[in-house]
């Protein structure tokens, strides 16, 4: 086992860890299929409002390749059809039956997946809505089987600091995993496994066997084990900017669905709130917020990452790739004399606050603490980008429509953690820049 060097990066130390313990939800009145969290799709709608349907059926697919299909996390009746901005699909809102009626597959045993040809194997996850957890870098896009990639990096940890850990994901699911791992052999001979060091110990609990699977072990300071940033420390060449990477909740769920023959619909979520210690959660696929978060405080906010996840509206479900809640207060509107203050429970980059030297626990808001400004070359995106890219200058070349510049500043290897924006005193929103720039160079390629 290798351990991955980063220099770059932050830890943030917030009293709100989910801890190790783990409940599990009861059946919530509604599941949803998300559209919102999938990058690149162009949905294509395929069933009604009033329309019953099974658990595993097809709800929509994407326009680019009708074979990759997203399906039903429960049986019941389609409920609404949600749309967002311009008529874009958003949610299909399911109203759950207590029984589930399953779109059964035959199963495969483990044995057998190796022997399977291998166009069979990439239609049936494609056709089980489970192919799409395999994403092809730079864009993140979902794989391509025609492609061969040069390697596959498993990531055991989420992409976010709260995501849940792979000691309980794995729980009663080792062979669901070998499975898994058996389906990636088919696609590349080099897979890479990476974990936090902290998870370690809860992975061995559960498997030695899968403990000595991993190949990297990735320092607990955000984002050394994101799947871009992983991919940034290992490649060797240019071929391997076209990576695969899989989370393991998705490996797992490859695994389930092939050796029973169904749709797993059970999914491990963390939520996060101030001042508590919340347990891991057992609980359905498409759960909605209000059922995992109850009630919110006024004015906070819920994201599915700290630093690069999407706002949830109050009557939002949780996405095919989301797995964490983060509920994040207000804050006070203004703090008199706050430049002044020692800040000792206050996150800083910069060594502004005396945070940076006692290390206690942060406090953090959802408040700018001021309002944007134009860049001041302070340097700070720079020194805390994990990919030692240099963020505010790839910003400028992209305002200049000079791609080519952002393009050899190094833009598709960004990996969009979120820490640039986080890092910014102007209260520029880089990862977005970045991001949306990145999007608009793959769909024009």
């Amino acid at each position: 086992m290798k351990t991955l060097k980063i220099s770059r990066g932050f830890n943030l130390n917030v009293p709100e860890q989910p801890d190790l313990n783990c409940v599990r939800l009861d059946l919530p009145s509604s599941l949803g299929c998300c559209a919102g969290d999938i990058p690149h799709i162009r949905p294509k709608l395929l069933v009604k409002e009033g329309q019953r349907v099974k658990t595993g059926e097809t709800l929509f697919t994407d326009k680019r390749d009708t074979s990759i299909q997203y399906v039903s996390p429960g049986t019941g009746l389609v409920e609404k059809v949600v749309y967002g901005y311009r008529r874009r699909l958003m949610e299909v809102v399911i109203a759950p039956e207590a029984e589930d009626e399953y779109v059964e597959y035959d199963p495969v045993e483990l044995a057998g997946i190796t022997g399977m040809p291998l166009d069979t194997l990439v239609a049936h996850l494609k056709k089980g809505g489970l192919w799409q957890g395999l994403r092809q870098f730079p864009a993140l896009d979902f794989a391509d089987p025609e492609h061969s990639p040069a390697m596959i990096i498993v990531v055991m940890d989420g992409n976010d600091i709260f995501s849940p850990r792979p000691g309980i994901i794995l729980k009663d699911n080792i062979t669901a995993f070998e499975a898994g791992m058996a389906i990636l052999h088919r696609f590349s001979t080099r897979l890479d496994v990476v974990c936090r060091k902290s998870s370690l110990e809860g992975i061995r609990e559960q498997s030695s066997l899968v403990a000595d699977r991993i190949t990297h072990a990735a320092p607990d300071i955000y984002p050394a084990w994101h799947p871009g940033a992983v991919l940034y420390q290992i490649k060797q060449t240019a071929a391997q900017n076209s990576a695969w990477c899989i989370r393991l909740e998705h490996l797992v769920m490859m695994g389930q669905f092939l050796l029973t023959g169904r749709y797993p619909v059970e999914k491990i979520i963390t939520v996060t709130r101030p001042g508590r210690r919340e347990p891991h959660m057992r609980c359905r696929q498409g759960m909605p917020l209000s059922a995992l978060a109850g009630a919110m405080p006024e004015n906070s906010i819920a994201t599915t990452g700290r630093f690069n996840g999407r706002i949830l509206e109050k009557n939002a479900h949780i996405g095919f790739f989301e797995n964490t809640v983060n509920i994040i207060e207000a804050g006070s509107e203004e703090e008199m004399f706050g430049f002044v203050r020692p800040g000792l429970d206050k996150p800083t980059v910069s060594s502004t606050f005396l945070s940076s030297l006692f290390k206690g626990p942060a406090k953090m808001d959802c408040t700018l603490h001021g309002e944007a400004r134009p860049c001041i070359n302070c340097s700070y995106c720079e020194r805390i980008c994990p990919n030692e890219l240099m963020p505010s200058f790839i910003m400028k070349a992209l305002n200049a429509d000079e791609l080519e510049e952002a393009l050899a500043l190094g833009l598709m290897d960004c990996c969009r953690c979120g820490l640039c924006s986080f890092a910014c005193p102007s209260k520029i929103e880089l990862t977005q820049i970045l991001s949306d720039a990145m999007d608009a160079y793959y769909k024009d390629r």
